[in-house]
């Protein structure tokens, strides 16, 4: 190159990255599964891992007899498992007995005297009606709508039959029902199937434009649906074949009977991952292992592995099942560590909540536990992910026990007690001079919570409240 100067330059740069293996997949998986998923994961562990087995369970009595022996042995493995990945493999041959995942007994609770497991759509809703910090009225109208909703989730009532059962208005028992569509499972309280398609979509935030062709395929379109005359209504519709596959994928997602995986006679049931027992100084924390299996590895093909004729494959076969077996013993027990030292924290916050119901929720995040506990925040999540605790107030969601809060004075104040001081602020004014967003500010902040003005205003329409303007109006 005429006038050109080619340079050569060596130049090295130190990185960090994090190589996500397969067994630390598996770890997190572990960590994140409820006890149903769990037990079909150690079944399909234990049938394709052979160096894995199941320690055959001893007897009641003899449990008793071996709990002294058993805790010296549970604190010899904590020490053992800190250096499961270093281990020396002559050393784990010896001593394989020592690396063992055993689940707790329940130290004789009887726990036949909390209510069952099984988790029925009234009682899914009504928590969340509760927490919604809702009018009286409102919270009237939901509960008879809720309590009237076919075992699909339909809604087939009309509004001046709510209103004359409940005595409160038809304009109210609308807006109770709009609430109730936006609560867990999506479709709940439609009053067709295209409302309930449409509700669903809405939440999985899908275009406006599909929303709008999918309803009009379901009410003009049905019987050519069912008949797969996919032709005829493409033609109609004056759509391509990409978009109606879509729709289609749309539809399917969606459920049209979303009251049934909650219907007295299904088989849906929700497992308590850990039972929460009231006593005179406070909770004991008791994780559910029923059906959990005893795991240790297999001496047989450990003593393989000191076999001086085994081939190369065979045993860099083994090698990689024991590591696998050890992998997932040690997951095992920081789970039901973690468990226990998370709920135990929530348990200590939210004994109120326990003791007395949601209307005496406190304020907490992830964070507040993570400090509390010396996990990291994403374990606390994943520990809180899909489980439920058993407590002898009912069955709640570990995430329930989760609320956003308020500076106040005092500290924290859940939005729930913020919304109904709201909702009594409002009930209380002057009908000739509600009053604005701002001067509902400025009688919290005289109660020593410093809120904004567009908080109120939006926590105002959670609650359905109309703006002074509309309120006024309506009052003449």
């Amino acid at each position: 190159m005429k006038g050109g100067r080619l340079n050569l330059e060596i130049s090295g740069k130190l990185s960090q990255k994090l190589h996500i293996t397969p067994q630390m997949k598996q770890s997190l998986a572990i960590l994140q599964m409820p006890l149903t998923e769990l037990l079909q994961e150690l079944n399909t562990c234990l049938a394709e891992n052979p160096v894995l087995e199941e320690i055959e369970q001893e007897p009641d009595e003899e449990k008793t007899e071996k709990k002294e022996e058993k805790e010296e042995k549970d604190a010899k493995d904590d020490v053992q498992n800190e250096d499961l990945e270093k281990i020396d493999w002559e050393e784990l041959y010896r001593d394989s007995g020592e690396v063992s995942y055993t689940p707790s007994d329940d130290e004789g609770y009887d726990l036949e005297k909390f209510v069952s497991g099984q988790e029925n759509l009234y009682g899914h809703l009504m928590y969340q009606l509760k927490v919604t910090g809702s009018s009286q009225d409102i919270l009237t109208a939901g509960q008879y709508i809720i309590g009237s909703l076919t075992d699909e989730g339909y809604f087939d009532l009309e509004f001046s039959e709510v209103a004359e059962e409940t005595g409160v208005d038809e304009d109210t028992v609308a807006k109770a029902l709009e609430l109730i569509q936006t609560f867990d499972p999506a479709g709940i309280g439609a009053r067709n199937l295209r409302e309930c398609i449409a509700i669903q979509l809405c939440q999985f935030e899908v275009e406006q434009v599909y929303i709008d062709f999918i309803a009009e395929l379901l009410e003009n379109h049905e019987k050519d649906l069912i008949a797969y005359r996919y032709d005829e209504i493409k033609n109609s519709l004056s759509i391509e074949d990409d978009t109606f596959d879509h729709m289609l994928f749309l539809i399917r997602k969606t459920d049209p009977k979303p009251g049934m995986n909650y219907a007295k006679d299904s088989n849906h049931s929700v497992t308590p991952d850990v039972y929460i027992v009231k006593k005179d100084d406070g909770y004991d924390i008791i994780l559910n292992e029923d059906g959990m299996p005893a795991l240790r590895m297999n001496s047989y093909y450990l003593s393989l592995l000191r076999n001086k004729e085994l081939d190369g494959d065979t045993k860099e076969y083994i090698e990689e099942k024991i590591k696998n077996a050890i992998w997932l013993i040690k997951s095992l027990n920081k789970r039901q560590k973690a468990i226990y030292k998370v709920v135990k924290v929530l348990t200590e916050v939210q004994a109120d909540f326990l003791e007395m119901g949601v209307d005496f929720l406190k304020p907490l995040k992830l964070k507040d536990i993570a400090d509390e506990t010396g996990l990291h925040e994403s374990t606390v999540s994943r520990v809180t992910s899909g489980k439920y605790a058993m407590t002898e107030q009912g069955l709640f969601e570990l995430k329930s026990f989760f609320v956003k809060g308020l500076d106040t004075d005092d500290g924290d104040m859940s939005t729930q007690k913020v919304k109904s001081m709201i909702r009594s602020i409002v009930d209380s004014e002057d009908a000739d001079k509600p009053y604005s967003d701002q001067k509902i500010v400025e009688l919290l902040n005289g109660d020593g919570i410093k809120i904004a003005r567009r908080t109120v205003a939006k926590y105002r329409d959670e609650l359905n409240i109309p703006t002074k303007s509309q309120r006024k109006r309506s009052r003449r």
